[in-house]
């Protein structure tokens, strides 16, 4: 689904139709178009995704004569994706957009010196409806969707899809069952196991680094560092605890924890594919599942799983979060909220944006979609469907917790302020990890005036 790298408009609904909005969910196979009703859905690229996208369109079309679905997608490397939601956004075609899930962090204070971007820009501008109060909505469990897309007591979009994304790794059983090896658990393990691999002449670590997801491994350590022994149900305190440590410099990016990270994803690194620095995400998956012999492990979020087994569907793997710390019971899976659907307020209709969401939710829809995709559920009257490569998800998805947000960055700041520029950050770049923490850190205090 979503890989995670990562627009102002006209009302055209009068206030009267929104009354009618509740009414027309609950008809989602009396019709209610006309020929010239062309619904527009636009997503990010993900084969299995989009496939069951159509087939939710396709159902739609049945049980709305006369309306047609057009699907619109681009993949999220290269800015494809910005691109095209840019463009759609400019000339008000769209009725549904999915949108990466927000945090309230995404709302900085004022104080910051930094408004919001993205999706949390146009929820703050009123660019979406209030899905708040949709008969769908009472599907989700509504203190988890506040947290997703909620803004001042609204709630606009519905996250349909969790992935895990930070700490995320696949694995191939076979080559692991051939050396003797368990899924390892804690960082020790870890890289006695790359330690193997290598001196048995095979390459341990395939990432795509041309599109940095080397990002996964870097910050999955923090996050393992970051949340300890502490409760899933912190997570949002702990991320909003360091925002605020940063703000007020008694934490930086030179910080012992970030030095400990740095140096553990210096050791991870040393074990990657000498040509990761040209490995590209839309190519990644299928030459690490065609390679059963090599690469044992491959860095990339849950979302890409199905997409791994469509690419070699003999190929015995699995899915775990890395183990960033020498503590197996702190190293759990950083669970990433992924795709929402908004409507937009210009949307031209509203209505039948709203009925193809109502049905797109449904529990026979639904659990459909995720067993092509291999997201987690967040409808909780739905279960995590089981897959091949699901099982350690499977056994300890329930333990993991939310994914974390970066410190505030004000408008303007330079790119470093936001952390080490990985790209340029050994063993993609010539600066020493000491060296990029040090400019990252100076960066963050020029920017925040300290």
């Amino acid at each position: 689904m979503a890989r995670r790298f990562n627009r102002p408009r006209r009302l055209t609904a009068v206030l009267s139709a929104a009354v009618t909005i509740a009414a027309g969910l609950s008809a989602c196979s009396s019709g209610g178009g006309n020929p010239a009703d062309t619904l527009v859905v636009a997503e990010w690229s993900n084969p299995a995704a989009i496939a069951q996208t159509q087939v939710v369109d396709a159902l739609f079309e049945k049980q709305h004569p006369g309306v047609h679905i057009q699907l619109e997608d681009a993949p999220t490397t290269n800015s494809a994706w910005p691109t095209l939601q840019a463009s759609l956004l400019a000339s008000k075609n769209v009725d549904v957009l999915a949108q990466f899930a927000q945090n309230p962090a995404d709302y900085p204070p004022a104080s910051v010196g930094k408004k919001p971007s993205g999706t949390a820009a146009l929820i703050a501008n009123g660019q979406f409806m209030d899905l708040s109060k949709q008969p769908f909505m009472s599907r989700f469990d509504t203190t988890t969707q506040q947290y997703t897309m909620g803004y001042n007591g609204g709630i606009y979009g519905v996250t349909v899809a969790e992935y895990v994304n930070n700490t995320g790794l696949f694995y191939k059983k076979d080559l692991l069952a051939k050396y003797g090896m368990s899924v390892p658990t804690t960082f020790g393990e870890f890289i006695n196991d790359l330690k193997t691999f290598k001196a048995n002449g095979i390459t341990p670590i395939y990432v795509a680094g041309k599109d940095g997801y080397q990002n996964i491994v870097w910050a999955g350590i923090i996050n393992q560092l970051l949340m300890e022994d502490k409760p899933a149900a912190e997570a949002a305190s702990v991320y909003l605890q360091r925002a605020e440590a940063f703000l007020n410099g008694s934490q930086g990016w030179n910080s012992p924890i970030y030095q400990e990270a740095a140096q553990r994803y210096e050791e991870v690194m040393s074990y990657i594919e000498p040509s990761a620095s040209g490995a590209t995400a839309q190519t990644a998956t299928g030459e690490w599942a065609v390679q059963s012999t090599n690469y044992p492990f491959f860095v990339d979020g849950s979302y890409d799983g199905n997409t791994i087994a469509q690419d070699n569907s003999s190929l015995n793997f699995g899915f775990f979060a890395i183990p960033g710390t020498d503590t197996a019971s702190w190293n759990r899976a950083a669970l990433a909220p992924d795709l929402s659907w908004t409507v937009p307020k210009f949307s031209k209709h509203q209505t039948l944006a709203l009925q193809w969401i109502d049905l797109f939710t449904q529990q026979t829809q639904y659990s459909e979609w995720l067993k092509a995709t291999g997201s987690l559920s967040t409808e909780p009257s739905v279960a995590t469907p089981t897959l091949k490569w699901t099982d350690w998800l499977s056994a300890n998805a329930t333990n993991g917790y939310v994914n974390s947000t970066q410190p505030w960055t004000p408008d303007g700041a330079n790119k470093e302020a936001g952390g080490p520029v990985l790209t340029a950050m050994q063993p993609f770049g010539s600066q020493a990890p000491g060296d990029a923490l040090s400019q990252a850190a100076s960066a963050y205090k020029s920017a925040v005036g300290h």
